[in-house]
């Protein structure tokens, strides 16, 4: 099938043209000037060759089209009316659609040089047409391809950053996925062995001390359920997890402690995409859990602040601090950073007498 429109272009300016080239075919047809019918109609057929050699072709032939069609307008409103300069239009528009600025910029001399020629031509005064109602016409034919060549080229940005955000989730979700894949070796493959060594003696151990043999197989049992416990946790990694249902657990976990646990800033926390909102719920999981089992704190904090371009989250303990400016693999420093890199924050984090600091920031 031959296509005679740009299919990219169908459902935004199709309709726009016809309707103006039928008002042109009618404005040179019933306009009053002793120019003959049929040189009227090579001239609006010449026209819309022209134009459709600008609309298909965006390199020289782009400019020889444009050159030739304003021509014809500036010699049809010289021998016809100068009303017919208003559907220059036409190539004004079409200029917007090119890619190339220098080829825009000849466009734009076109259309002004054609205002020149004609009132040149019919009155003898090239800048006349400024104090006459031609000045605005000419003024937004110079304006809108510009125009459309910024919004075109916004629209692209807006596809281009969609994309990006779509591959960037995906990505997190990969990365999230090999993440899990890491700790269940780490965790469960630790607790694994360690049943498989107390199971194997518990064997040796059963006909010659059988109640050693069973209190073996009782750790095996607590083993077991602390590796199904693992498993839930790291596997709840996969699913969406919310912010504040985070901060009532951590809250159900200081409960009957000798840790006071507080938060500040809560209804700060703004509408966050799920993939953003799950990698910062798990960091400040991993943070403060890290409280909970290593600062031996008084006092451990959760603060959020909201700026126009960033989510801030600070914990705070009052604890022993990390002890070490090395970053332990079980310290889970290292998974808080990687989980902010790849929704583009950052994870930084200070350790001294006086407790430890972690900072999230993620971007709004």
């Amino acid at each position: 099938m031959i296509r005679l429109y740009p299919r990219e272009q169908m459902k935004r300016y199709l309709f726009v043209d016809i309707f103006v080239f039928t008002f042109l075919f009618f404005n040179l047809l019933t306009l009053e000037s002793e120019v003959p019918l049929l040189l009227r109609l090579f001239c609006f057929a010449a026209i819309l060759a022209a134009y459709y050699v600008a609309l298909w072709w965006k390199d020289w032939r782009f400019v020889a089209a444009s050159a030739a069609g304003i021509c014809l307008f500036a010699f049809a409103a010289i021998l016809i009316d100068h009303s017919l300069l208003i559907y220059l239009f036409l190539f004004s528009d079409v200029s917007g659609r090119v890619r190339f600025w220098p080829y825009l910029c000849l466009s734009m001399l076109f259309l002004a040089s054609s205002y020149l020629a004609v009132f040149t031509v019919t009155t003898g005064k090239p800048l006349s047409f400024l104090t006459t109602v031609y000045a605005p016409f000419l003024f937004l034919q110079l304006i809108l391809p510009v125009t459309i060549r910024y919004m075109k080229r916004a629209h692209s940005l807006e596809r281009d950053l969609a994309s990006a955000q779509s591959e960037l989730a995906a990505f997190a979700k990969e990365e999230e996925r090999n993440r899990i894949a890491r700790d269940l070796h780490d965790t469960l493959g630790h607790t694994l062995a360690v049943i498989k060594f107390k199971s194997e003696l518990a064997i040796r151990l059963a006909d010659s001390h059988p109640v050693a043999a069973k209190r073996e197989m009782e750790d095996v049992l607590d083993t077991a359920r602390s590796a199904a416990k693992q498993v839930r946790e790291v596997v709840s990694g996969l699913k969406h997890i919310e912010i504040k249902p985070e901060i009532d657990h951590a809250k159900t976990l200081f409960k009957g402690t000798f840790t006071t646990f507080s938060v500040r800033g809560e209804e700060q926390i703004p509408t966050l995409t799920e993939v953003v909102e799950t990698m910062v719920a798990l960091s400040i999981r991993e943070a403060l859990v890290n409280c909970y089992k290593h600062s031996r704190a008084d006092r451990v904090e959760l603060a959020f602040s909201h700026t126009e371009h960033e989510l801030v989250c600070h914990i705070h303990d009052d604890g022993v601090g990390i002890g070490s400016p090395d970053i332990k693999k079980g310290d889970g420093i290292a998974s808080m950073k990687e989980r902010m890199r790849l929704v583009g924050g950052t994870c930084l984090w200070e350790s001294g007498s006086s407790g430890t600091t972690v900072t999230l920031t993620v971007p709004t």
